[in-house]
């Protein structure tokens, strides 16, 4: 039998080639074969696990719109906070002083995404109005009452807040080639950023597309326990992930894409790019080459996601908090108009003490490194990216 094209972004035929080899050739788990690998369960009851039809019944719900009044308030704070001339790293509710009701609707972001539908869009700033350090401030004050831990985003383990742009339109089709695909103007797979809480606040959209999707990884995993539970056994075995790097500083990555604990909670950490590379960025040869079934089990990802898939309700000055632990997202392909970058994004990943889970003992090494020290002291020194520069986005860790 020939083998299966691996690319990014499968084409719909491939997807709907791959249903249909699973509709034709059901597989039969002996009793019990689910539950006894890896720990995982036989489903998931929670909230978190949802279909688009519940979603868009409950959208209202994810979404918190900011009053003119609330508005006033948080500039006010950004304002304030300015003023004493703290350190961004410092940022905290007892500092970005807000209104008990807001504090209090702020915080209910946390507890849908922790414990609720798994995302809301804030909606309500107009970040033409302030200058790019004042913005900063802002999304930095809103996300302080929300989930105040933030982690690192590079490589290096420094930098903590992120740029996201179409870097591939302001270079040569060679340097192009090279950056990922998060950082073109190019479709997402559906994928995590390995994190506990992204958040993504858009400076600017671009002129058509560009649309944010979320879907359920909690709604894949019970469908595919119900249906094709031998996917969610390869998920969760270890896989080797090309980093693109120089292997000397950056080596692959092994480690599932599906993690499950003794306390029977799962998160993923999945993404199809160090499995099969984009464009100028090739998994190295040298590495265990992709099977048949991994090959299947993206396949299989990619489909579900999509067929649960809702749009986010997001435009210029909202900012998304996503619970990248139970929620994956992707991307639809994008227009800008004029010169220069136009669709702008600010990432942090967060993490709230009070709700956060204990992750699984498989993830457990990258939580340290993306959420613990990075000094010899044991603190944590964090560098704020305010400006984007050109060539920032080479040492981003996640990207699609």
């Amino acid at each position: 039998m020939a083998a299966t094209p691996l690319s990014y972004y499968p084409s719909e035929d491939q997807l709907a080639a791959r249903i249909k080899s699973f509709e034709t050739t059901p597989f039969v788990a002996e009793q019990g074969n689910l539950g006894d690998h890896a720990k995982l369960p036989r489903s998931l009851e929670s909230p978190l696990a949802w279909s688009r039809e519940d979603i868009e019944n409950d959208m209202h719900k994810c979404i918190l719109k900011l009053s003119q009044a609330d508005v006033t308030a948080l500039e006010q704070a950004a304002r304030d906070f300015e003023d004493r001339s703290v350190p961004l790293s410092n940022i905290s509710p007892e500092n970005f002083v807000l209104p008990q009701h807001l504090k209090s609707s702020l915080r209910s972001v946390s507890n849908q995404c922790y414990h609720g539908r798994g995302f809301t869009v804030v909606q309500g700033l107009d970040p033409t109005k302030y200058s790019p350090e004042l913005n900063v401030v802002l999304y930095a004050g809103i996300t302080a009452h929300v989930a105040p831990q933030h982690g690192f985003l590079d490589k290096d383990r420094q930098k903590v807040l992120c740029h996201v742009v179409n870097a591939a339109g302001e270079v040569s089709p060679t340097e192009a080639a090279k950056k990922s695909p998060g950082f073109t103007d190019g479709p997402l797979a559906f994928h995590t950023d390995n994190c506990e809480i992204l958040a993504l606040y858009a400076l600017d959209v671009a002129t058509t597309g560009g649309q944010t999707f979320v879907s359920s990884s909690y709604q894949l995993f019970n469908e595919l326990a119900t249906t094709r539970p031998e996917v969610l056994q390869t998920l969760s075995d270890y896989w080797v992930l090309d980093t693109f790097k120089d292997y000397s500083q950056f080596p692959p990555v092994t480690r599932p894409m599906l993690h499950a604990s003794d306390a029977g909670n799962v998160m993923f950490t999945y993404s199809r790019f160090p499995m099969a590379g984009f464009k100028g960025k090739q998994r190295n040869a040298n590495l265990v080459p992709v099977s048949e079934k991994q090959i299947a089990a993206m396949d299989a990802v990619q489909y579900t996601m999509a067929k649960n898939a809702v749009p986010l309700p997001w435009s210029k000055g909202d900012i998304a908090f996503i619970n990248d632990m139970a929620i994956m997202h992707a991307r639809s392909s994008f227009t800008e108009s004029g010169q220069g970058l136009q669709r702008h994004l600010l990432k942090f990943y967060l993490r709230d003490p009070v709700q956060n889970w204990k992750v699984p003992e498989s993830a457990e090494k990258h939580w340290e490194k993306i959420y613990g020290p990075n000094t010899p002291e044991g603190k944590r020194d964090e560098e704020w990216c305010i400006r984007y520069e050109a060539g920032q986005e080479d040492t981003w860790e996640s990207n699609g």
